[in-house]
């Protein structure tokens, strides 16, 4: 099982952020964009494990999340990985961040003690909105950048992460919901 660790947002936020992309995409150049029904933040990427690692951590990431107090945020700003020269990724950031880095660290701690091997990438909170096949010319990133950089959702609450896994298709990845482990 293909497995990860992420929030979700409210439908209404997914929704206005939408459509101002919606309006963005067409002055842009080809790249993948996420489907609004699959924006997640990732906590932590598990990649490749027998069924029986959802069992293993369960017990102990519901008692360590449920440690960790539900806590107010908003989608804010946008940016691109590695860099905006070198872009490969396109996001939304999220304020603040520090809600979003301790709860990561606790989930990452988790899965880690319980023999799951991470990544060993740095957490970054951020919704991607696209992945670039070719690279754009700067003056297309600069008008991604220009036209999210003052992006600021409603607020909402983040209440609870969830186990996914994912089955990659043609058609994009499909995230099935395993287990919800609320907040305190």
């Amino acid at each position: 099982m293909r497995l990860f660790i992420a929030t979700t947002f409210p439908a209404a936020v997914l929704h206005d952020l939408n459509e101002r992309v919606r309006l963005l995409k067409p002055r842009l150049p080809a790249a993948s964009w996420v489907r609004e029904e699959t924006q997640h933040l990732t906590f932590a990427f598990l990649g490749e494990h027998p069924e029986a690692t959802v069992e293993t951590i369960a017990a102990p990431l519901a008692e360590a999340v449920g440690g960790v107090a539900r806590f107010e945020a908003r989608l804010r700003g946008s940016g691109f990985f590695p860099n905006p020269r070198h872009a490969k990724v396109g996001w939304i950031g999220l304020d603040p961040e520090s809600g979003f880095v301790r709860t990561a660290a606790v989930i990452r701690d988790v899965v880690t003690r319980n023999g799951v091997t991470l990544d060993g990438g740095d957490f970054k909170p951020h919704l991607t909105l696209m992945r670039m096949r070719d690279p754009w010319p700067p003056a297309s990133n600069d008008l991604f950048t220009r036209s999210l950089r003052d992006y600021a959702s409603e607020p909402f609450t983040v209440e609870a992460v969830t186990l996914y896994q994912s089955q990659l298709s043609p058609k994009g990845a499909i995230h099935t919901p395993l287990k919800t482990f609320p907040l305190r």
